[in-house]
Parts: structure tokens; sequence; C-alpha cells
């Protein structure tokens, strides 16, 4: 299950996210930015990310977004140099719903977790799934996507037809 991260104890953005979350899910706003990236229907919508951003910016006024680009189709940057993807117009979307500015920091992986656990950014959206050890210094939203991983063999190959889990694929 992915989901988006704030500071912990941030009780107000997450409150804040998960209605409007149910929002978007009940107005089909949020199945439309979906279908965008997975079926091609739409246009999609690029963003600029902010370059040589300082943690100071973080202002009232700004919704700091936490990112890590080469994940498409959550988040990911074209030739024209924005930032495209799910996460990112939902970003965009929240940013507006609060009323505040969107500034997008694109940073290492490791880092976005970390930079709301630190304060740098309001909210981390990387395709983040939940996890016990990431719950220790930030609180998850609600899930907002189930992603699934499936294993293509050739035909004839029958290693993996036993497999129930995760467990008894490794």
């Amino acid at each position: 299950n992915y989901a988006f991260c704030v500071q912990k104890g941030n009780t107000q953005l997450k409150d804040d996210f998960n209605a409007y979350l149910a929002e978007i899910k009940e107005n089909g706003t949020f199945d439309a930015i979906v279908a965008k990236y997975f079926e091609g229907v739409g246009e999609k919508v690029g963003y600029t990310v902010a370059t040589d951003y300082e943690a100071s910016e973080n202002t009232a006024e700004n919704f700091v977004v936490a990112t890590n680009c080469p994940f498409e189709p959550f988040e990911y940057i074209q030739v024209d140099g924005k930032i495209y993807g799910i996460d990112m117009e939902i970003a965009a979307a929240l940013a507006e719903y609060l009323g505040k500015e969107l500034v997008i920091s694109n940073m290492e992986f490791d880092a976005v977790c970390l930079s709301v656990g630190q304060q740098k950014c309001d909210i981390a959206m990387a395709g983040l799934t939940v996890k016990p050890e990431r719950e220790e210094y930030v609180t998850f939203t609600t899930s907002y996507y189930s992603a699934s991983q499936k294993i293509i063999t050739m035909a004839d190959d029958t290693t993996f037809d036993s497999c129930t889990d995760a467990a008894s694929v490794e």
C-alpha cells in the first residue's frame, strides 16, 4: 500500500490530506488522475522542481513536497525538465486545496521521509510503501494506492508455479 507521510504528530496535515483524498476519490478526480498515467486518458500536467531549495523556504505560505523523481508513473522528470506523475498532480491539487504555493523538492529516495521527519518538508510523496521502520519517525496518511507485483517467466518455466507469497518466491 502506498501512502504519503507527514511529520510525526502533524495530525492537522494528515487529517487535511485524508479529507481531501476522500473528496477526490468520491468526485472522480483521483480516478481521472490515475487514468492519465495508466490508460493515457487526458492531458498530463508538468510542474517545476525547486532548484537549490533551502529548508528556510519552508514557510506557512509554501506547501513543500519531498519526492524522488525516477518512479514513473508516480513521479518522473520529462525532457522539458518538469516533473510529472500521479503523486505530483495530487500534490498540486492538495496545495491548491490548502491555499498554499507548491514547492517540489527532488532528493535521494532515502532522504524523502527523513526530510519530513526533520521538518525540512511538509509531506513526502514518492510512491511510498507503508513500513513500520518508517513509522518510527513519520506518520502515514490513508493509503491511496495498492500496488501489486507479478513474475513473468517463459511458458515452460515452472519454478514459481507453487509460490503463494513473497517468502516462497525468495
